[in-house]
Parts: C-alpha cells; sequence; structure tokens
C-alpha cells in the first residue's frame, strides 16, 4: 500500500495531483488547512494507494505469509475506509461542489464543516439556505429583548457593545438603564461617559446582592444592559444564573470575531453553558474572515443575537441582526 501527502493552492488542484500521480484508485484518507507565510492557505490532502500483491516477494520467491496475511488485513481496512470516505468525497468530483469547497475554505470555513455543507448543497443559492438553517438565531430581535447581561473575556467589547445597543434604542425613543458589576476604576469611568453620552441612568453594583435588589427593582420599569467584569468567577456567575432564572433577560457570551474559532471555543468551553442563553459577535470589521462566525455559531449550539463592528468612537450605525452573518460569509458586507 502506498501513502501520500500532496498539498496545493485549492482541493480542486490537489485531486488532480493526486489522480495524476496515484490515478483513480487512489483513496482520500484526511485533508486539512495549513498556513503558508508566503501562500497563505494550503490544502493538504494524504491519499492512499493499493499496490499488487506480486510487490510483496522476497529473495527466495515466496511470500512471506505473515506479511501478506497484514496486507490482507490492511486492504480490508482499506475498502471500509473508501466506502465510508466516499461518502463526504465524490460529491467534491463535480466541478461545481468542488469549487464551493474551495470557495468556503477560502472563507475560513472549518473543512468538515464546508464537506457537511457542499455534500447538501451545489450552488451559493443553496448554500446560503443551508447556513440559515444550521445557524441558530434569536427568535426576537436584540432591541426587542427586555434586556442583556455580558459575559467575556477582558478587551472582547462588552461595554462597548452596551454603547451601540443603548444608541439604537435611545434612537427608538425606549427607556434604559445600564447596570454593571465591574467595580475597577477604568471601568465606571467608561460606563459614566457612555451614561452621559447615551443620558441614561447608570449604576455600579458592588456586589450579587446589590444586584439581585436592584434587578428585581428595575427590571418591569426599563430595559436593562449589564456589564461584567472580564474576570468574573465560576462561582459569581453561578449567583447570576440563579437571580435571572425567572427573569426575562439574556445572558450573552461575547465573542471577538477576529480571534481564531479554535481559541474561541476553548474559551467558550471553560464556562458553564447553562449560564448562556444566547452568543454576540464584536469587532467583525477586525477579522481576517467570516468563515469563523459559522464556525462558531454551529459549534457552539447557541443562538445567536447580533454581530457589531467598529470602535467606541465609530458614528455610523454599526450593529447588525444575525442574519447578516450568511451575507457576510458569501457576500462579504452587511446590509444596513
Amino acid at each position: 500500500m502506498k501513502i501520500k501527502n500532496f498539498q496545493g493552492k485549492s482541493f480542486k488542484e490537489v485531486l488532480e495531483t493526486v489522480k495524476k500521480e496515484m490515478g483513480p484508485e487512489a483513496v482520500i484518507i484526511s485533508t486539512t488547512t495549513k498556513k503558508d507565510s508566503t501562500l497563505g492557505h494550503l490544502i493538504e490532502v494524504t491519499a492512499a494507494l493499493d499496490e499488487p500483491e506480486d510487490n510483496f516477494v522476497f529473495s527466495d520467491g515466496h511470500k512471506d505469509l505473515k506479511v501478506f496475511l497484514e496486507i490482507e488485513k490492511i486492504k480490508e481496512e482499506l475498502k471500509f475506509l473508501r466506502e465510508t470516505v466516499t461518502k463526504f468525497f465524490p460529491s467534491l468530483y463535480d466541478k461545481s461542489k468542488s469549487s464551493l469547497y474551495n470557495f468556503l475554505i477560502k472563507c475560513g470555513v472549518e473543512p468538515h464543516l464546508a464537506l457537511h455543507l457542499t455534500d447538501n448543497s451545489d450552488s451559493i443559492e443553496k448554500l446560503k439556505q443551508m447556513m440559515k438553517k444550521e445557524i441558530k438565531f434569536n427568535s426576537k430581535s436584540f432591541d426587542e429583548e427586555e434586556g442583556f447581561i455580558f459575559y467575556g473575556f477582558p478587551g472582547v467589547g462588552k461595554t462597548t457593545t452596551i454603547y451601540k445597543i443603548g444608541q439604537l434604542l435611545r434612537n427608538k425613543d425606549k427607556k434604559f438603564m445600564i447596570l454593571s458589576l465591574d467595580s475597577r476604576i477604568s471601568s465606571v469611568a467608561y460606563i459614566k461617559d457612555i451614561a452621559i453620552r447615551l443620558r441614561c441612568e447608570a449604576k455600579i453594583l458592588r456586589d450579587v446582592r446589590e444586584f439581585y435588589k436592584t434587578v428585581h427593582k428595575e427590571v418591569e420599569k426599563t430595559k436593562l444592559l449589564i456589564d461584567t467584569a472580564g474576570d468574573i468567577s465560576a462561582e459569581v456567575t453561578s449567583q447570576l444564573k440563579e437571580i435571572l432564572k425567572d427573569i426575562p433577560i439574556k445572558k450573552c457570551y461575547l465573542i471577538d470575531a477576529s480571534v481564531s474559532a479554535h481559541s474561541n471555543l476553548k474559551l467558550l468551553q471553560s464556562i458553564d453553558q447553562l449560564s448562556i442563553d444566547c452568543i454576540g459577535f464584536s469587532k467583525i470589521d477586525l477579522a481576517s474572515n467570516y468563515g469563523n462566525l459559522y464556525n462558531l455559531s454551529v459549534l457552539s449550539g447557541k443562538p445567536v443575537s447580533f454581530l457589531t463592528s467598529g470602535s467606541f468612537t465609530a458614528q455610523k450605525k454599526d450593529i447588525y441582526l444575525p442574519n447578516y452573518i450568511v451575507n457576510l460569509i458569501l457576500g462579504g458586507a452587511c446590509e444596513a
């Protein structure tokens, strides 16, 4: 049996090389996407090919029985592998599906998710329908929710997101209040600045007990936008989950779209999944590609509430509905 790795700029190019060097009987064992400092993304494919039994003849002219049996075993495994793997790959020999797969890889969609999409789609329009079906969306628009509490690691943009949502609510003449569980001096100053700009009330809460009293007092009067510290402990998160379990405030985990899917998934898995109702994406303007939005939406299993772009000082409207994710990936732009 012959096993060899092949590399190329596109999946189609690699498959053609495999077919040329190893013939049409070759079986694709695995495929990965790698980064190259010169060429950008490279597609690497591992292919295998059965070789004639006569290749395993020793100097005495007799086949070694042990080797022969081992080869037969490998051939059976290879046959099984061919039957299972080809359920994924044969559709990619179709030029239209191969180009769709290559397009998704360039957009940053994870290879196994790209295979899943192209296995069920043969056009951009069907890809759009498939992606919208795969991504979960919040049933309510973010500006219709009773409020949000935002979790996320330092620097992800929680406070800036509160400002962006506050701007939109202010433009629609909706009443809201900002609460913060982050008592650091820099955070307090930031929240006060935002409250002045948005002409709304803001409160800095010292502990969970004060949070409980304030939320129960204000939740029926106004929408609440709640900030938390980036290093909030698991114990406090658990306490907040209990306090909010019967209150219609969405517990939103904010994800930095410019960080890799692998890193974001590790961060997401480090917190209690039951403490999160939905996810939101920030900094989409800094993302190198938009495939990560699809990857994380699907792999997190959580509905998406919104997307944001731009810094705190951005003047234009830069918060979007989650269904624009598909537009970003396949078209590269959000609709206003």
